[in-house]
């Protein structure tokens, strides 16, 4: 075996013991640099070279080169190709060409009890014609027309993330399979809005309990038809609503239908991989309810109240501030990093990572973001 593979096996190693509630040889160090902040790293356009899977592919590259973490820290894949031919209502381009998600409500009120009924028939037949304007174009062939262009933009980056993880030896041993809602989540998220879903919960809030059963049915759904590939095949699940709920609230619409979720993931054969948005030190002991092993992200929590209130056979990850990248020097960089393995990572079930992902090329500097990975190398052995 060559020194290289030598490498890439360390790595793997790395998340197979963590996962396995076997104290690793050091922390794994994972980034995570979206392909957008990669091409403005390399001083190019969104508006152009986001639509180059040649250059999406330079990118990623670029990216493995500059930053020896773990895992590969740009993933060389993006629908960007896709949304701008379907007229995608959910993902719309600024005047830079840097797509977001607008806070609209494709269903409305009064048409929850059909959406309960059948929430497939419904998204299909309502949803997505509402959202996807070449449905709109073309009802007839719309739907071929889509997954043409799903398979197409998928075929043109087919291969590039395997080839970029064995020239540069990164860690595959966590493997993403499919993305994921907590069910009251994807209601808020893509049926009916941030704003009025928490108006609805007051409403007719039997119509919201009977909207997250219904959307738990249909995920399961999905979780069984999701190919596992992989040593440790992951969904991973960014949770949004509970910090901007009352607690009665959370633990009477959001929780239940979300703990079955994550139950049926396991009974599954994946692994869970959930990101909590915002500060959840309100609901850590409710983290303790979720049984078996996941992988539990953090954006804003107390890291020290986070290894005091949750168990450790949980995996934790996030958590360093990912603004001093932009603005911090090199040495508050390496101090802050360390502060982090010393709060949270003492049960050794940590894995490192900023607490929000760099989504433009301005969110961190070079340096600062290479300082912190050599850091880890030696301050985060057990």
């Amino acid at each position: 075996m060559t020194e290289a593979n030598n490498l890439q096996k360390e790595r793997n190693q790395l998340y197979i013991d963590i996962c396995n509630k076997k104290r690793p040889a050091r922390v794994p160090i994972t980034a995570d640099i979206s392909v957008e902040a990669a091409l403005e790293k390399l001083g190019y356009s969104l508006l152009r070279e986001l639509y180059s899977p040649e250059k999406v592919y330079e990118a990623a590259e670029e990216m493995a080169r500059l930053f020896d973490t773990d895992n590969l820290p740009t993933i060389p894949f993006t629908q960007a190709a896709v949304y701008r031919y379907v007229d995608q209502k959910f993902m719309q381009p600024g005047a830079d060409g840097f797509f977001q998600h607008p806070n609209i409500a494709p269903m409305e009120f009064d048409e929850y009890p059909e959406f309960i009924k059948d929430p497939f028939e419904f998204i299909v037949n309502k949803i997505q014609p509402r959202v996807f304007g070449i449905l709109q174009d073309d009802p007839v062939l719309g739907h071929v027309k889509l997954k043409i262009a799903r398979d197409v933009v998928a075929s043109k980056f087919a291969g590039m993330r395997e080839r970029l993880v064995q020239k540069y030896q990164r860690a595959d041993a966590l493997t993403p399979c499919n993305m994921l809602w907590a069910p009251f989540d994807f209601i808020a998220d893509y049926i009916r809005s941030f704003s009025t879903i928490l108006v609805d919960m007051k409403r007719r809030p039997q119509w919201v309990l009977d909207a997250c059963d219904a959307v738990l049915e249909y995920e399961i759904r999905q979780i069984k038809n999701t190919p596992r590939r992989g040593k440790i095949p992951v969904i991973a699940f960014p949770l949004h609503m509970p910090p901007f709920m009352r607690p009665a609230e959370m633990e009477k619409f959001w929780w239940p239908s979300f703990k079955k979720l994550i139950i049926a993931t396991q009974e599954a054969g994946f692994m869970p991989s959930i990101y909590c948005e915002q500060n959840w030190d309100n609901y850590l002991d409710m983290l303790n309810d979720l049984p078996g092993t996941l992988i539990i992200g953090f954006e804003a929590s107390n890291l020290k109240l986070v290894a005091k209130k949750v168990t450790t056979r949980h995996i934790f990850t996030n958590g360093f501030p990912s603004i001093l990248l932009k603005t911090g020097t090199k040495e508050e960089c390496v101090d802050a990093a360390k502060r982090v393995i010393d709060d949270i990572a003492g049960g050794g079930n940590y894995i490192f990572a900023i607490n929000k992902p760099a989504i433009r090329g301005n969110d961190f500097q070079v340096e600062n973001l290479q300082a912190v990975i050599e850091c880890l190398k030696e301050y985060g052995k057990y």
